[in-house]
């Protein structure tokens, strides 16, 4: 199948760009842009609460700028990368991604993620040990009500009998794309993910993985062989799960001093350490953005979705240009 690439919306404060202001306007623009070029899919980030253990932004509520941008684009795909699921209401999250898909003639994919910020839990009154159950049963319940009339859920958070929801969406399944799996340094120290958990739930529940951008190759290839397994073990077909992966991209010159100034850029919007950024984020000079993604392509990867450090026109043009069209003849 051909690799497709998704464009991540700089919904975000601050960031790589001091006037990085996430207006309609420029919002509307860069994702029309997008469209025109023919990128496959916008996608948003998620974080209720400033979470400085590994970012420095804040971000605007993923859903509502996602309904802004089906109002302005016919085409492309809108997806969450992710929301974290754990802290929604499972029935307002439901009717919200129904009506979404409604009104865009269905373009959404839900990207979810158990999380991993203590404050989001705190403010939001879940318990955060309950976020693997309870983001499963949440995408259980979503999946149920949009599937018709009269659906009763028996679950352990959520009870309910002959609920009936509409408008239901257009596509028949709102396909659900999980984050999650194995981190590398500073990242694996904030987030401890619980491997194979998040492996078997994506086997189980998922259409399709986001790996993370903080790990490497080689984890990635030990998860993606784990998700095989273990759709086989649940009776699916691993050919079923789109295989993605998120990164930040910042494009410089081929210098140690244009690398650091990449790498600057990239600080203003990550908290990591130095030698994590660099070593996990796609930062540097065309040949080697390419080299990274030509690698990722022969592991697997279906799916990129690619994150600006801002509203980077250079960048788009460079994608289409040189990335766009590189995989069509991936098998």
């Amino acid at each position: 199948m051909p690799v497709k690439i998704g464009i991540v919306l700089p919904t975000f404060y601050g960031g790589a760009y001091e006037d990085n202001n996430p207006t309609l306007p420029r919002l509307t623009e860069f994702a029309q842009k997008c469209e025109a070029m023919g990128f496959d899919g916008l996608w948003v980030i998620d974080h209720l609460v400033v979470a400085p253990p590994i970012y420095r932004t804040a971000w605007l509520e993923p859903l509502t700028v996602l309904s802004a941008i089906a109002a302005l684009t016919k085409r492309v795909k809108l997806g969450t990368s992710i929301l974290v699921t754990p802290i929604r209401t499972p029935s307002i999250l439901a009717k919200t991604l129904g009506t979404m898909d409604y009104l865009s003639g269905g373009r959404m994919i839900l990207g979810s993620g158990v999380g991993w910020w203590d404050q989001e839990f705190e403010v939001s009154g879940v318990p955060k040990k309950e976020r693997g159950e309870r983001t499963e049963e949440t995408v259980d319940i979503v999946h149920k009500l949009m599937s018709g009339p009269n659906i009763s859920h028996d679950g352990k958070y959520w009870k309910f009998k002959d609920i009936t929801m509409v408008p239901r969406p257009v596509q028949k399944h709102i396909p659900v794309w999980y984050a999650g799996g194995s981190a590398q340094g500073h990242a694996n120290d904030v987030y401890t993910p619980q491997v194979e958990r998040v492996m078997r739930r994506i086997a189980r529940q998922a259409d399709g993985w986001l790996s993370r951008a903080v790990t490497n190759p080689d984890l990635m290839k030990k998860d993606w062989s784990m998700v095989q397994k273990f759709a086989k073990e649940y009776d699916r077909d691993p050919k079923e799960i789109t295989f993605a992966h998120l990164n930040l991209v910042c494009l410089t010159e081929d210098s140690d001093a244009k690398k650091e100034e990449g790498y600057k850029r990239l600080a203003k919007i990550s908290n990591m350490p130095k030698e994590d950024v660099l070593a996990d984020y796609m930062v540097g000079p065309r040949k080697e953005i390419l080299a990274r993604l030509d690698n990722l392509v022969e592991l697997g990867v279906r799916y990129f979705v690619l994150w600006p450090t801002g509203f980077d026109y250079p960048l788009l043009d460079w994608l289409k240009e040189t990335v766009l069209h590189r995989y069509d003849k991936v098998a």
